[in-house]
């Protein structure tokens, strides 16, 4: 008679305290078992060894994997940060909800979610501009960094570097 191996339930990693450091220095809290860092916000995930940034948009992971410039870094975060801008603009002129950062905490701010009211009709405008700034390649850029669908490698990543670019330029990041 062969034995059987009983299943085991998996549990999830339950954190023992609140007060957890990262290499930053940085307190982190624990909010429906899941891990926070306070001084952005950011999510945590645990890996093997060390506490990472949880990466949310096909952008991030682009950035992270240093893929929008490999040979110059202040190129790839200049690139990184242009795309970050035109995503905020979308958000704010209600395009779509944010893959980065979760707005729906500024209900609980006094004026938080009015303060989007406001300012909708001057970041239309501004992310239409934007947008024209792209010339042929907005689509590549709504697919990207608005729709969070990766562009793949190839001739379509070139466009895509191309017009943040663009966005560079039409931004005067510096």
């Amino acid at each position: 008679m062969v034995k059987k191996n009983k299943k085991k339930n998996k549990k999830e990693k339950q954190y023992v305290s609140t007060e957890i450091k990262d290499l930053g220095s940085q307190q982190l809290f624990q909010l429906d078992g899941k891990l926070y860092r306070t001084g952005d916000f950011r999510q945590m995930v645990m890996g093997l060894k060390h506490l990472y940034c949880k990466i949310n948009s096909v952008l991030e992971n682009y950035y992270f994997r240093n893929q929008l410039d490999p040979q110059n870094h202040k190129k790839n975060a200049l690139r990184y940060v242009a795309g970050m801008k035109i995503e905020y603009l979308a958000v704010y002129s209600g395009k779509t909800r944010s893959q980065t950062f979760n707005w729906d905490r500024l209900q609980g701010i006094p004026l938080g979610s009015e303060l989007f009211n406001v300012q909708k009709y001057d970041a239309e405008f501004e992310y239409n501009e934007a947008m024209k700034s792209t010339k042929k390649y907005q689509s590549i850029v709504w697919e990207v960094i608005i729709d969070n669908k990766p562009c793949g490698r190839g001739k379509k990543f070139e466009h895509f570097k191309e017009s943040l670019d663009m966005l560079i330029e039409h931004f005067d990041i510096k």
